[in-house]
């Protein structure tokens, strides 16, 4: 049995992925996680086999989601199943671990596909983001983008703020301090010379950071 874990924020999105997934009497949905911090948790209580994770979560977002788990010794195989089909998106999210790309767009067939290919140790990727991925890394010339300055924990706080947590709750939410999100904060507006959260936010859109 295939033990699948689903991440997305969107109760009905979930509802139909379950629903394709039941078809196959060999895959099991064994637990939904509705936004990123709750997936960690529930990967440790139920070791699922594949994650199919959305990369504009709540609270936590899909490319730290990914990094995190690769810090783990339990992580599952990820495919990630994403709105944004773009080759930047696609690109940060096999940088970052995971293993499958594909739209949300996609069709039923190519969904079973990919999680059939992942299943059996391969990587794989749409043919919508193909290309995208090739111009993003091939030969060194991976656009670059004004967030690429930012370390990994640098863009989910900016992230988080620009999604309006205040940064009390972002400090619990990361499990740490106040002030630290504070800093965070300084070399964030510091190093992408902006001056309030308001342009961090028209930036983080720009740049595909949030929707």
């Amino acid at each position: 049995m295939v033990k699948i874990l689903i991440a997305d924020d969107h109760a009905v999105l979930r509802d139909g992925l379950k629903a394709i997934i039941s078809t196959n009497s060999d895959w099991q949905v064994v637990a939904e996680a509705s936004d990123g911090l709750e997936v960690l948790p529930l990967i440790d209580k139920f070791s699922p086999d594949i994650l199919i994770l959305d990369l504009a979560m709540p609270k936590l977002g899909g490319i730290e989601v990914i990094n995190r788990l690769h810090k783990s010794s339990n992580a599952p195989r990820i495919l990630v199943l994403s709105a944004k089909d773009d080759g930047y998106s696609s690109a940060e999210a096999m940088k970052a671990g995971a293993n499958g790309f594909i739209p949300k767009k996609s069709s039923r067939d190519e969904l079973e596909f990919a999680i059939k290919a992942l299943m059996r140790g391969q990587t794989y990727l749409s043919p919508e983001v193909c290309s995208g991925v090739i111009q993003q890394n091939l030969m060194g010339n991976r656009i670059s983008t004004p967030l690429d300055t930012l370390t990994d924990r640098e863009r989910e706080i900016m992230k988080l703020l620009c999604e309006g947590n205040p940064n009390r709750e972002i400090a619990n939410m990361l499990h740490i301090s106040p002030r630290t999100i504070d800093t965070h904060r300084a070399n964030i507006l510091k190093k992408l010379n902006c001056h309030s959260n308001a342009e961090l936010a028209q930036m983080a859109i720009k740049y595909g950071l949030i929707g």
